[in-house]
């Protein structure tokens, strides 16, 4: 049996796994090494340990991408056609995993996460995927360059195992080959399983051995998508009553104090990837004089959050006051055909008539499916605009004439109305209009660039809507999709733990001098809609998990979700949750970057975590048996 073990098959076999695995490793180093200021807490000897950690996810992934392969090459075949087939798959398989292990280096910074199955979502939305491939290309030359050498390396080195290791030709089918063959079987399994654990080991397994921020040090690309292919079904959630859970944190709102309906237009004004850090309030640089100005007239929200960490979950957020809390967006989950009441229907039924404003081309990242859904009366993108000479090339129509063409739009709507408008120019590639690259531009790169141009559009969208009759009766709520998750800062705040969720929240209407001044305390996207309804004076209670800013009867707090990693945010503690699990606790503002974990070392830091329990268990219930309307959340469980 010894001699079997070692014949040229064998040897063959786990040259090729361990080649693989060490381009899978390779890859890793130059993740890590690219990415570096993510992980500032991570240095090359802690990396180390993380990447030993990883080689269980890499056999793993191999294993299960390779099985057909490895189970047919150990078969008793050894004829030409059928081993350049053999060595073609082999070769295709590996191919497309270290493509995808390598393009995650560009993408990692822009979701913080490796990569899962939604990106073949983004794939199969040829438009959007076409329109952006170039751009990405030319800023990623890198990983095209790191892409080519090494799939010509991995190549070269397996084409030196093929040829030395030939097959056995005339192999005898006896006891000893079929004992053999059965335990490489055997061993393919394992490595499968990750292990003689009780269950075959996930994504989140990883957190045994590194912290949530350093998760995707240990995980590959390739063992993130195979693992988050299964449909995202929510798993009920019981750690408390249901009466105990209302009482802690109240999902149904009633701000209605007897005063006269403030029939206000109403108009949100989101803005992609406007990260706080970039404006006067995030103490870094700011690239948005006019926003500025505006805060100076305002209720600005200087502690605010995002609830999300891409566009397709920030709108709803805003909107309909649904945070980000499962693996895909909600508009394409299981629950999307869920009975949910945003401001758009809640304000219909008080005479408002809604439309969704987007410049994207129509059907991107789906905006005018969740419009419909939302409740909007119109959407009004790319198409209806029917001006491609302001088309970008990329994403939609320019900002500066989109919101030109919005501002006046707005004049022709029937009062009250309730408007949404989403930028676009401030998302990568952050492309400008020709007119805009002169050297006031020619010092600003990348997302600065695209935040200063969508500022100015802001300004003149001001300067046309103030001439409007419509503009002096009119709330403006000005907030972002999400903060730019690719963002540099020096003081690693704004680029990982809460900071990255930071945004700015700013409620402006003209000549209100009682909507002015700072909002210090903790507030969240999904805090909009009961603060809008709180100000114009709502007269009928609403579901909704956020508070008014106005509201001081209930506890502010913050509530953010990337896949099953939850962060918490309540009175000076920020909680860190994964896969049911309690796993950090953070002092802020003292411990701002979250390094100095408080869990097992000081039990008063725990004082808040019921009320995350009782909104989790509500949130995941409540979209279960769909209980998002006040008259389904109080009926009888």
């Amino acid at each position: 049996m010894q001699a079997a073990l070692v014949n040229n098959t064998h040897r063959k076999l786990l040259l090729q796994i361990g080649l693989v695995l060490v381009f899978f490793q390779i890859h890793r180093v130059l993740f890590f090494a690219i990415n570096q200021h993510i992980f500032p807490q991570v240095g090359w000897g802690e990396f180390t340990r993380l990447a030993l950690h990883g080689i269980r996810y890499d056999l793993s992934v191999i294993c299960s991408l390779q099985a057909v392969y490895l189970v047919l090459s150990l078969l008793p075949f050894c004829q030409k056609v059928w081993n350049g087939i053999l060595n073609g798959l082999f070769l295709i398989v590996s191919s497309i995993a270290f493509i995808f292990d390598l393009s995650d280096i560009g993408y990692f910074p822009y979701v913080h996460k490796r990569m899962s199955a939604e990106v073949f979502h983004l794939i199969g939305n040829k438009s959007d995927f076409l329109d952006l491939l170039p751009a990405y290309l030319q800023k990623f030359w890198f990983v095209t360059i790191a892409i080519l050498i090494l799939l010509g390396l991995f190549f070269y080195f397996n084409k030196k195992i093929n040829k030395k290791y030939q097959c056995i030709e005339n192999q005898i089918i006896n006891i000893k080959y079929i004992v053999i063959f059965f335990l490489f079987c055997g061993l393919i399994l394992l490595a499968i399983r990750g292990g003689w654990q009780l269950k075959p080991i996930q994504n989140n397994n990883a957190l045994l051995v590194a912290s949530n921020q350093e998760v995707p040090l240990v995980l590959n690309t390739s063992f993130s998508i195979l693992h988050s292919f299964q449909e995202t079904k929510l798993t009920p959630v019981r750690f408390m009553t249901d009466t105990a859970a209302r009482n802690y944190m109240p999902f149904v709102k009633d701000y209605y104090r007897g005063q006269k309906f403030n029939s206000c237009n109403v108009v949100m004004i989101v803005l992609e990837s406007f990260g706080k850090s970039y404006t006067g309030i995030g103490g870094r640089q700011s690239y948005t004089p006019y926003l500025d100005s505006i805060m100076k007239e305002s209720l600005v929200c200087t502690h605010a959050f995002a609830n999300a960490f891409r566009s397709a979950d920030g709108i709803p957020a805003c909107v309909s006051g649904i945070p980000c809390f499962m693996k895909e967006p909600f508009a394409t989950s299981p629950y999307a055909a869920n009975t949910i009441e945003g401001l758009p229907t809640l304000l219909r039924k008080q005479g408002y008539h809604s439309t969704f404003f987007h410049g994207g081309t129509n059907g991107t990242m789906s905006f005018d499916v969740f419009a419909k859904n939302a409740g909007f009366d119109e959407y009004i993108g790319r198409t209806e605009y029917a001006q491609d000479e302001d088309y970008d090339g990329t994403w939609g129509i320019w900002d500066e004439p989109f919101l030109q063409f919005t501002a006046k739009r707005l004049t022709q709507e029937a009062q009250p109305f309730f408007s949404t408008v989403f930028t676009l120019s401030s998302h990568e590639p952050f492309v400008i209009p020709e007119t805009y690259k002169n050297e006031a531009f020619a010092a600003y790169q990348g997302i600065f660039k695209g935040i200063s141009y969508s500022d100015i559009a802001l300004r003149k969208f001001f300067e046309t809507a103030s001439q409007q009759p419509w503009f002096a009766n009119t709330l403006f709520v000005i907030t972002a999709d999400h903060n730019f998750l690719a963002c540099r800062d020096s003081l690693n705040y704004y680029n990982q733990g809460i900071g990255l969720y930071s945004i700015p929240v700013v409620f402006y209407q003209p000549g209100n001098k009682w909507l002015r001044g700072n909002y210090s305390a903790l507030f969240q996207q999904i805090d909009i809609l009961p603060t809008v309804l709180d100000y114009v004076h709502y007269p009928s209670s609403f579901y909704a998990m956020g508070k008014s800013a106005f509201d001081t009867t209930h506890v502010p707090y913050v509530f953010t979700n990337m896949d099953d990693y939850q962060q918490f945010y309540m009175g000076d503690y920020i909680y860190t949750w994964n896969d049911d699990n309690l796993n950090g606790i953070f002092h802020f503002p003292t411990d701002s970057t979250m390094q100095h974990s408080l869990l097992g070392r000081d039990t008063a830091s725990t004082r808040y975590l019921p009320y995350f329990k009782a909104i989790k268990q509500q949130l995941v219930n409540g979209m279960i048996e769909n209980r998002w309307l006040p008259s389904t959340y109080l009926k009888p469980q």
